[in-house]
């Protein structure tokens, strides 16, 4: 049994039937031999790209143009004219990687940014903190989970808990290609997790199925041997002796899967799974980079050539020429032949082609642009920024990155809910071994992205107070938001409202003609 069959026959075994995402004689299936086997080819290009290396984008075009096309000839014959793809059974090309799409997703990760728990509650505080500090999640989730589901469109939480190892739930992400999610009626019904071992020389696979049942939320594992190909064999857990005290397990009461699935964006085509950020973009990506070689071609061919008559150069003990060795210079003897009047001539001629280099930058930077189109704005990447723009323009700029931001915070945030809040379930299971709260009161959130300045803020609100159209707790409200304490808005307020009966004063507020004191 192959290891994508074994996994099909894993999700038929808890939903009993089947329900297809599409019809399978949709004309979008006449060409197509094994849907399965492009979705994990299309995960492996995605991460490739990621990557950023093109040692990695070669090797990995390399494996496609000899075998990998070949399995889905039709479905791929666009990818075999990919310019990473035809140059690889090339030699004497230097190849440029933009590193792209390592920027977009990148960027949008750091412009996101980290996640703050919002609850009144300071012991739940303290217990979220420390879970959170003994699994350096919030670097696991900056450095692992939001890139790569971008990337790759989906992935997975795992909860674990060993007192061996920590007396803190032990959370660890999966992504996409080593996770399969089990839904039915759009309910998740489990999360199958996959383990690769190697031991004596042999390859295994662990599956780890996280499942509910009847109330209860079930851990089972399975071990199989990895043959040729993909073929699986099923063993004993004991065949790799630190796999032999896995036990399964049964939480009773607990109607919950304990692990997390995360998906930014929907896939019509893979309802149950996501959308990669890099979904429509490869073809652009491969096309940049071929401008950008094109052009280090074109420097490469511009380099001027110096013609050196042959009796200027140096000789070496066997009485060659010695060439000069100067970096990026191309030298070329010449023979000096005497004229009529027996002279040599002694002058260097130096030669370079006039190569129009302009076209290829424009060309790249159009490219960009289309890369860009629907996902991010150029400016978030620090590209076609002009200095005259104020701040107001340059927040224009940057919506089509606030869009995409959103998105992804609002999926993020219910993630992050979901995951504490089993966390929490776990961290009382692992004390108590009983679990009696299944529900916590907190809120993630996230700060603003491009926020107006504190001029602009002051400039909007302060005309509307001014006019009396808000009250003076909301104004220091709109103005100041989270950044201030309580205590701290209340002395702004009590400021504000002494400085405006200042400016409300008449002569009755005056008494012998001298001010009344104000204390402030």
């Amino acid at each position: 049994m192959k290891l994508i069959d074994l996994i099909k026959k894993r999700i038929l075994k808890f939903l009993g039937l089947e329900k297809l995402s599409e019809n399978p004689y949709s004309e979008r299936l006449t060409f197509i031999q094994d849907n399965e086997n492009i979705e994990m080819q299309q995960l492996r290009e995605y991460k490739t790209w990621y990557l950023a290396s093109a040692d990695e984008l070669l090797n990995f075009y390399t494996n496609e143009e000899l075998y990998g096309n070949a399995r889905e000839p039709i479905y791929n014959r666009n990818r075999q004219n990919y310019f990473w793809g035809l140059s690889s059974i090339e030699n004497d090309i230097k190849r440029v990687h933009s590193g792209i799409p390592h920027s977009i997703v990148f960027t949008l990760t750091n412009i996101i940014g980290d996640f703050k728990i919002e609850t009144k509650n300071d012991e739940l505080r303290k217990r979220l903190d420390s879970i959170i500090e003994s699994n350096d999640l919030r670097f696991k989730i900056n450095q692992e989970e939001m890139p790569l589901t971008m990337v790759e469109g989906w992935g997975a939480f795992k909860i674990n808990f060993d007192k061996r190892l920590s007396n803190k739930p032990i959370i660890q992400f999966y992504e996409a290609m080593n996770c399969e999610f089990v839904y039915k009626s759009g309910c998740l019904l489990g999360i199958i997790y996959k383990d690769y071992y190697k031991y004596n020389g042999k390859n295994y696979v662990l599956i780890e199925t996280r499942r509910k049942l009847n109330g209860d939320s079930l851990i089972e594992y399975e071990l199989f041997r990895l043959e040729d190909g993909e073929e699986v064999k099923p063993v004993e857990l004991n065949e790799i002796p630190e796999l032999s005290d896995l036990q399964n397990v049964k939480i009773s009461g607990l109607n919950e899967v304990l692990g997390v699935p995360v998906k930014f964006f929907f896939d019509p085509y893979n309802k149950n799974y996501g959308r990669s950020v890099y979904a429509g973009k490869i073809g652009l990506f491969d096309d940049l980079d071929q401008i950008l070689s094109q052009d280090s071609q074109t420097v490469k061919v511009s380099t001027p050539v110096e013609y050196y008559p042959v009796d200027l150069l140096e000789r070496n003990k066997d009485g060659q020429p010695r060439m000069p060795k100067v970096f990026n210079r191309q030298y070329v003897a010449k023979e000096s032949m005497p004229d009529g009047d027996g002279n040599t001539d002694g002058n260097i001629q130096t030669t370079q082609p006039d190569l129009n280099f302009d076209k290829y930058s424009q060309h790249a930077i159009d490219k960009v642009d289309m890369i860009l189109i629907g996902l991010m704005s150029p400016a978030s990447l620090g590209l076609d920024i002009a200095k005259k723009d104020n701040a107001e323009a340059q927040r224009e700029k940057e919506k089509a990155t606030i869009m995409t931001r959103n998105n992804i915070i609002d999926r993020q945030q219910q993630v992050l809910k979901q995951l504490f809040n089993l966390s929490l379930m776990l961290q009382e299971y692992i004390e108590t071994g009983v679990i009696t709260l299944q529900d916590y009161d907190f809120n993630i959130s996230y700060e603003e992205f491009a926020n107006p300045s504190m001029e602009n803020l002051i400039k909007v609100y302060g005309t509307a107070y001014a006019d009396n159209e808000i009250s003076t707790e909301r104004y220091v409200e709109l103005l100041w938001g989270d950044k201030l304490s309580d205590e701290e808005k209340a002395r702004e307020v009590a400021l504000l409202e002494q400085s405006k009966k200042r400016d409300n004063l008449d002569l009755s507020d005056f008494e012998d003609g001298n001010p009344i004191e104000w204390n402030i």
